[in-house]
């Protein structure tokens, strides 16, 4: 018996050796946004996947089943992130994301790329809402959970400076080294699985599913509360169909800069403008959230998406005659989705304060299904029109669809306490 617990005393010494504080654990969170979203592949991603086979119109087709495939795994992800490990799901989907990039790297064709992307979607599913709910229970645990706003603004600024820094020398590494940016990528993204693997468990915050209750009504349960919430549905709705439009808008720069002859070498140095664009829409959402609230917030964001659209047309008409005015548009474009990541980082900061902590990643993931399902529909969407109409149809029938939002705006500006 001595014996024994002298080996249970040294057991213990060992694990809180490798145990990190919260506030590490926060750090370790923000880096793994860094390594996981080191995007070196987005400023040159169209060209990158033409050379392996694929047109423009399947890019946004494989787009939208990226964001099917996220879609699918939404709710499992979130409810195995509230009932098991938070931890674990976190640690499954940077695997996944790892080697899903890998896949990436050796794929060909239609079906192969689709597959890798389908696994990049599977893990953003793993991702979505589990990483919040981890970052905001931590936060909770460390009595600082009325700073999450502020806090989440800073671990995506991680991410969109990654994809900032990524951003800048994408395209130049792409012209020496080729596909093997993608591989590069890869070994960036493995430093992520071991962040999220230093990670400590969140064991105080798992959900107890009743013997009574299978898990699939349990689940189910907290799926109806979310839908039917006369509050939080209105909170997932709105940012998932704004969020869809600028999604629109970011991946129609590149399509508009061939039009109207702009270097493609140059798509390179518009995603940098948007990344930097998002990491002060990041940085600064709380300090814009608490200066002008959110009904000036989401007209000024509307319309932006209405000027983005407006500046693809002056691209259009411009021409290769007048090339500033061309420039121009692209930054306009190219800033405009920015305001997604602010959009985002509000609306999920007041759900998480009408939420419980054993529900949180269930939730969430409802709320990233939102997103998903809508945004992979209208990429979807895309393709036949960008295929048979071209880009300016294509942008007449985003500014007729705008309207949408209109009727969820009006029921979130009704709100108390927002």
């Amino acid at each position: 018996m001595i014996a024994f617990g002298i080996r249970m005393q040294s057991r213990q010494k060992v694990i809180k050796m490798f145990t990190v504080s919260d506030k590490t654990a926060l750090s370790l969170l923000k880096w793994s946004e860094f390594f996981i979203y080191f995007m070196i592949i987005t400023p040159i991603i169209v060209l990158l996947y033409q050379e392996k086979g694929i047109t423009t119109g399947d890019f946004f087709l494989i787009q939208g089943i990226f964001l099917i495939a996220t879609f699918l795994f939404e709710i499992p992800s979130g409810y195995m992130s509230d009932v098991f490990s938070r931890k674990k799901v976190l640690l499954l989907g940077s695997i996944m994301w790892f080697l899903a990039m890998v896949g990436l790297f050796f794929a060909y064709g239609f079906w192969e790329i689709m597959l890798a992307e389908a696994g990049l979607g599977l893990a953003g599913a793993l991702f979505s809402g589990t990483k919040e709910a981890y970052a905001y229970d931590l936060l909770k645990r460390m009595k600082r959970e009325k700073q999450f706003l502020k806090e989440n603004g800073s671990i995506s600024t991680y991410g969109q400076s990654a994809g900032f820094i990524a951003a800048v020398i994408g395209g130049s590494l792409y012209a020496v080294i080729g596909n093997w940016v993608v591989a590069i990528e890869a070994m960036v993204a493995f430093f992520g699985v071991l962040c999220i693997l230093a990670l400590p468990e969140l064991q105080e915050v798992r959900r107890k599913v009743f013997p009574e209750t299978s898990p699939w009504k349990d689940v189910m349960g907290i799926v109806k509360m979310s839908v039917k919430h006369p509050e939080i549905k209105w909170l997932m709705l709105f940012p998932a169909i704004f969020g869809s439009f600028t999604l629109i808008m970011m991946w129609i720069l590149q399509p508009t800069m061939e039009a109207v002859g702009v270097s493609v070498a140059l798509f390179g140095i518009f995603v940098g403008i948007n990344q930097f664009s998002r990491i002060l829409f990041a940085k600064y959402a709380h300090k814009v959230y608490e200066s002008f609230g959110v009904r000036k917030t989401l007209y000024a964001c509307i319309a932006a998406v209405v000027i983005a659209i407006a500046a693809v047309f002056g691209a259009l008409f411009a021409g290769a005659e007048h090339m500033w005015i061309v420039y121009v548009m692209c930054v306009i474009i190219a800033i405009v989705p920015a305001c997604q990541k602010m959009s985002s980082l509000i609306f999920n900061t007041l759900i998480h304060h009408r939420i419980k902590s054993s529900e949180r990643g269930t939730v969430l993931s409802v709320s990233s299904m939102y997103a998903t399902f809508i945004s992979g529909g209208m990429m979807i969407l895309m393709k036949p029109l960008m295929d048979g109409f071209g880009i300016g149809w294509t942008m007449a029938v985003t500014l007729v669809m705008l309207v949408a939002i209109l009727y969820p705006l009006k029921k979130v500006l009704a709100i108390k306490e927002i």
